[in-house]
């Protein structure tokens, strides 16, 4: 079976010049022939296979410190070799955050596994780790380094689709992280393509819960290429929540019919869940489940880190199947569109960032500065997670252009609330969804510097 759908057109014929130029300099001369590469794809010779956890933990380390001491970056320059070194070091916060998770090294492993054992992921990897550097410094232009290995990736992948591993789940995993470039590129159109093709390849290997079975990590990927180009231009998901592996996640209020403890229960009393419609009631309970256990992480109880990835994964979808504009929908208050779109929001800051650095997702910021505009506040419960809303915004997706008008409607909200210093707002906060891990110095110095100032009314 042949698949024709991987997009290369963004190599033209500017690019091609660059790339050659880029060749001819001799800095990746020894990619340039492959005598570097791994040409029977063995697995990483170097290190070997750790034989236990603490080597494991070990070696990962090692190698996101080191990535020359895997023999196939052989030949490959310096500056991209620190790009490398920085990629290897944000998959590693993004898989495993210390912050929350048990530093076991074997998901992490995995990854490097499969970066250093296929020719095109190892091309399609160095050109990501580039595309990557320059979406941290806000370079919106293709470099060499990234066009001439994902040339490569392109070429060697199409071969793949054209033989009889076109369906195998390397392949899968490389055209999921050339959508990972298309993305950070900002290139929603071509990352589609890329996402309905792999949608179909999953589809003719039994589905994406046989893929998790057989490799949690690279059904990740799908999952999370899916959750957030719908995120990004307001498609329907191609798989459902309950495609994610149930065992491997932390809250699922839609498995239980009464609340498990004192705690639950307490979570049911919250000021948001008494707050939304029905319709939006059970992904508020996994929300705020979600925000407890992971502070509860931060301080004692770490969690593993697939548990901690397919949880992140089911919140999206939940959140996804909650869309205010399916038939039927209950949620059409405003109130209950921007709790929606500031727990989706709360999920971006562990979701969809490179170096803490989140990515852009302009149809919700646009919708969420549309609605928290407009919105009228109501009760003294309502104006609290009104005010939640907007601080939750404003770290996820507003940008400074919108401090005015946020920070105008939030000095109205904090005096009619009396809350004045940080302590007081940061009090308010925490029975919402807030990981004090994770937001609370952002969203400390965000109202230091909004409000240290006076602002008009």
């Amino acid at each position: 079976m042949s698949f024709a759908f991987v997009d290369n057109s963004d190599i033209n014929t500017r690019a091609r010049r660059l790339i050659r130029s880029h060749v001819m300099k001799g800095k990746n001369s020894a990619c340039g022939t492959g005598s570097a590469l791994m040409k029977n794809e063995a697995p990483v010779a170097t290190l070997g296979y750790p034989d236990c956890m603490g080597s494991f933990l070990a070696l990962t380390r090692q190698v996101a410190n080191d990535p020359s001491l895997i023999s196939s970056t052989r030949g490959i320059s310096p500056q991209t070799m620190l790009q490398l070194r920085h990629f290897s070091a944000y998959i590693l916060d993004s898989i495993s955050p210390r912050e929350f998770c048990q530093p076991t090294g074997v998901i992490e492993w995995m990854w490097f596994q499969l970066t250093f054992y296929n020719e095109a992921y190892f091309h399609c990897t160095i050109a990501v780790a580039s595309a990557c550097a320059a979406f941290l410094t806000g370079d919106s232009s293709h470099s060499p380094v990234a066009l001439y290995h994902m040339s490569q990736a392109y070429r060697l992948i199409n071969q793949k689709l054209s033989s009889d591993e076109a369906l195998s789940d390397v392949s899968i995993a490389v055209v999921a992280a050339i959508n990972v470039y298309d993305r950070l590129y900002g290139d929603p159109q071509r990352a589609m393509i890329h996402l309905n093709g792999v949608t179909r390849m999953v589809a003719l290997r039994g589905g994406v819960r046989e893929l998790a079975k057989r490799s949690f990590i690279i059904a990740e990927k799908v999952f999370r290429s899916d959750i957030e180009l719908a995120f990004h231009c307001g498609s329907k998901p191609r798989f459902p929540s309950e495609d994610v592996p149930r065992h491997l996640i932390l809250v699922n209020s839609m498995l239980r019919l009464e609340p498990r403890s004192h705690q639950e229960a307490g979570l049911i009393e919250s000021v948001m869940y008494q707050s939304v419609c029905a319709d939006l009631r059970e992904v508020v309970l996994d929300v705020l489940h979600f925000s407890r256990t992971f502070n509860q992480a931060n301080y004692a109880h770490k969690l593993d880190p697939e548990a901690y990835q397919s949880t992140l994964v089911y919140i999206g979808y939940r959140l996804l199947e909650t869309d205010p504009s399916h038939q039927d929908s209950e949620i059409n208050t405003n109130l209950d569109i921007l709790a929606r779109l500031a727990m989706i929001g709360f999920l971006s800051t562990f979701c969809f960032g490179i170096g803490r650095k989140l990515l852009p997702f302009p149809l919700l910021a646009e919708q969420f500065g549309s609605v928290a505009r407009t919105i009228c506040e109501g009760n003294r419960t309502q104006k609290l997670v009104i005010f939640w809303a907007l601080i939750m915004g404003r770290i996820s997706a507003l940008a400074a252009s919108d401090d005015l008008w946020l920070a105008q409607k939030l000095k109205g909200l904090a005096n009619e609330l009396e809350l004045h210093a940080w302590p007081e707002v940061s009090n308010a906060l925490r029975i919402f969804p807030w990981v004090e891990a994770s937001h609370e110095a952002q969203g400390e110095k965000f109202w230091n510097s909004m409000f240290t100032q006076p602002v008009p009314l």
